[in-house]
This record gives C-alpha cells, sequence and structure tokens, in this order.
C-alpha cells in the first residue's frame, strides 16, 4: 500500500513538472494570426526579421515604430519613392543590412537567414507561399485603413514582444483621428472634394482616382469632405478618369498626388490650364498638392494620419485652428520615430520648407 502511494506521488510530480516544462516553453514561443488569418507560430521573439516586396515603404514605417526594430531586422526592402530613403534615416544601423530590391525573390530572401518575413498582403500568393515552402515563417500586414493598421501594429507588439507600445501607437493615431471626425461633424455643408493621382508615362498624362475603399476615400470623410467619385467608379485599383467626368463632377476642392514627379509643378500647369481653371476649385484656386516628406501623405503609409489633419484643415482652416499642423507633425516623429531636434529639422521640417 505504501509503494503504491510512493508510486502515485512519484506519478504526480513528474507529471507536474511536465506540465511545467510545457508552460515554460509555450509561454517563451509565440502564436500570430495576421491580417489575412494567416498564423504563425514561432519558438520564440524573431531576432532575424526580414521586411521584402513591393509597398515595403509601408511595411518599414510601421516597423521602424517600435525600439526594437534597428537591431532585429536584417534585411531591408526597397524604400525609396523617388525623394529619399526613409529607413535610412529611422535605422542607425542601416548600412548593416542586406539590401533586397523590389525585384528581390525567394532565394534573396532566404538568403537573409530570416526568423520571420514580413510582407504586404497582397504578396501572398506571388512571393509569400514559395518563401513558406522553404521553411521560412512568413507574416502579413494589411496596412489599407485605420482599423487595419490597428489590428497590424497588435501583431507587431507580439513580434517584438512590446505589446505595451503597440497601445502607445495605437492610441496616437485613434485619439488624433477621433478629434478629427468629432471637429469634422460640425461642418455645416461638407465640400466636394476629388482626390486625383496624376500620372505621366510615355509622354501621356492620365488623371487616376482611387476606390471606395482605399485610404485616400477615407482621410477625405475623416476630414469632413463629400468624395465626389466614390460612387461613380468600381474597381480594385487606381481608376483612370477624363476631363469630362471631373468637370461634371465640379469639385470645390482637389488635391493632387504625383509621388515619382514634383507634385508642386503638376498642380502649378493644373492652375494655367483652361479646363481646370473652369472647375469651382480652380476658379477659387484650391487646386492643391499633398503635403511630402519622403512620402507623399496621401497613401496607406504611417504618414496618412497627417495627411488626415491637413486635409482637415485645408477644408475648412478655422473650423480646424486648434489643430497646429506643425506641431502635431513634430510630435508625430518625434513620439513614433523617436526622433531628435536636429534629425527632425534635417529630415523632415527642412522637405516641408516650414
Amino acid at each position: 500500500m505504501r509503494k503504491h502511494m510512493f508510486t502515485l506521488l512519484f506519478i504526480f510530480l513528474a507529471a507536474a513538472l511536465f506540465a511545467g516544462g510545457n508552460a515554460e516553453n509555450n509561454k517563451s514561443g509565440i502564436e500570430i494570426t495576421d491580417s489575412t488569418g494567416n498564423k504563425v507560430v514561432l519558438d520564440k521573439i524573431p531576432g532575424r526579421i526580414t521586411f521584402a516586396g513591393r509597398a515595403s515603404i509601408m511595411v518599414a514605417d510601421a516597423l521602424y515604430m517600435f525600439p526594437e526594430a534597428s537591431e532585429r531586422i536584417v534585411g531591408v526592402g526597397f524604400t525609396n519613392q523617388g525623394k529619399g530613403n526613409f529607413t535610412a534615416v529611422v535605422d542607425p544601423r542601416y548600412t548593416e543590412k542586406i539590401y533586397l530590391d523590389q525585384s528581390a525573390g525567394v532565394e534573396q530572401i532566404a538568403g537573409t537567414k530570416p526568423d520571420l518575413v514580413i510582407l504586404k498582403s497582397y504578396l501572398k500568393k506571388n512571393l509569400g507561399n514559395p518563401v513558406k515552402e522553404l521553411g521560412i515563417p512568413v507574416m502579413y500586414m494589411g496596412l489599407e485603413n485605420p482599423r487595419q493598421y490597428e489590428e497590424d501594429f497588435r501583431v507587431l507588439g507580439k513580434v517584438f514582444g512590446n505589446p505595451e507600445r503597440a497601445d502607445e501607437i495605437i492610441s496616437f493615431y485613434r485619439d488624433l483621428q477621433d478629434k478629427i471626425v468629432k471637429q469634422a461633424e460640425k461642418l455645416q455643408k461638407k465640400p466636394k472634394v476629388l482626390f486625383v493621382y496624376h500620372s505621366s508615362k510615355g509622354g501621356e498624362t492620365a488623371f487616376n482616382v482611387p476606390p471606395k475603399n482605399w485610404i485616400q476615400t477615407r482621410m477625405v470623410e475623416m476630414a469632413g469632405g463629400d468624395p465626389v467619385w466614390a460612387d461613380d467608379v468600381s474597381g480594385n485599383g487606381w481608376i483612370r478618369v477624363n476631363l469630362e467626368q471631373i468637370a461634371v463632377w465640379n469639385p470645390d476642392y482637389v488635391f493632387v498626388a504625383a509621388y515619382k514627379q514634383n507634385e508642386k509643378e503638376v498642380t502649378k500647369k493644373l492652375l494655367d490650364s483652361k479646363q481646370w481653371k473652369n472647375l469651382n476649385a480652380g476658379k477659387n484656386g484650391r487646386i492643391v498638392p499633398f503635403p511630402v516628406d519622403f512620402y507623399s501623405w496621401d497613401q496607406p503609409d504611417s504618414r496618412w494620419i497627417l495627411g488626415t489633419v491637413w486635409l482637415a484643415k485645408t477644408i475648412d482652416p478655422e473650423l480646424f485652428k486648434d489643430f497646429n499642423l506643425e506641431e502635431i507633425t513634430e510630435k508625430f516623429y518625434k513620439e513614433l520615430y523617436f526622433m531628435d531636434d536636429s534629425v527632425y529639422n534635417r529630415e523632415i521640417k527642412s522637405r516641408l520648407g516650414w
């Protein structure tokens, strides 16, 4: 009987120790479900992270809001949209990284020996799946609207083992967004707003508008404007429109993005043209280029919140007079990207011309 009791006690203690060991192993590992529903299970917080592929600027600008990013990122994708490389500014160890251009494939990505690869969600089929077949964990980021940004930041909080930082970032965005929307509700009448992406390829000029579900449309709505194109076009990418259609919309404001072109020169040409002068926006000098530092503030990049503040102040300066754009911008870069005065003044303020 006594021997039997000792046997049971031994089994109980062994089971307890085994369970404790498993609990510790589970605790040290992380399980992630990203914005695409893709599940990633890692033994530990990744020490070698690579991001790559098209739209790397959006992924990079989310990653580098975490203080651990510089130390743990080993492979960096292409992040120069024609006006400089922001990643090189916010990563003091950038020269130590392995650079991957936009065409980098599976072999180049695998060559960085990553514990985790992070890609924009639309790259899942053509790039993510082949990387995953090599046994390399792959995570995707949506980064297309305010809700997805919050989801992606929470996931990054797990990736970096810093959920508190994720909460800080989310609070920054949510608080400012709520203030903008609340103030915009006081507008007596929503002005008609047109957002256009001006492109020029092979000498041919084109004007493009975003789909209804893209961030540019949402930004206009949050800022108190009526996006005139939203219900008249359909598609999943940029939609080309002609001047006849723009004349029918006859917007009160036109906001212009040009990306790899000089947006101020493009806007000046529009203001000088007869067709655009006849619009309400042209008559009132309200054809305006979007602000740009390294990247345009209209994109589904981290700067979308700054672009929304700027839109609101441009649409109704009096209503949003208490929103100091310069102070908000400085706070954005200092709190979210850890910039000191000298770096902010040299790299951001100088580009904005304030």
